[in-house]
């Protein structure tokens, strides 16, 4: 179970920060947003949220993993709208652009 943790908590970070800064440069290209400790820190938030099935063997397909997965992106578009930079539908639009270059580079991984 400690390694588990462990292994949560480090993906967490790892994600968190990977997510935050692809988000950041995507919104910062495509909407001029300039704050990218705010989409680092969301993205952290969020992570923590999300990958709460995998500390229980849940597939990331299964209806669990992918209401968690819907509740953080809800709750990282919150949170960086929050801050008054974005707008809550510039931030849906950025949530939305970065998932879909994160599911392109694992489809073209694979």
């Amino acid at each position: 179970m400690i390694a588990t943790i462990g292994q949560y908590v480090v993906s967490v970070f790892a994600e968190g920060i990977m997510i935050g800064i692809l988000f950041w440069m995507i919104t910062y290209i495509t909407l001029e947003s300039s704050s990218v400790w705010v989409a680092i820190r969301s993205s952290v938030i969020a992570e923590v949220v999300g990958n709460v099935p995998y500390l229980w063997g849940i597939a990331a397909t299964d209806p669990p993993a992918i209401a968690t997965s819907l509740m953080a992106a809800i709750i990282f578009v919150y949170l960086v709208s929050k801050v008054g930079e974005l707008s809550g539908g510039r931030a849906a639009y950025g949530t939305a652009m970065t998932y879909f270059v994160l599911v392109a580079l694992v489809t073209c991984n694979a």
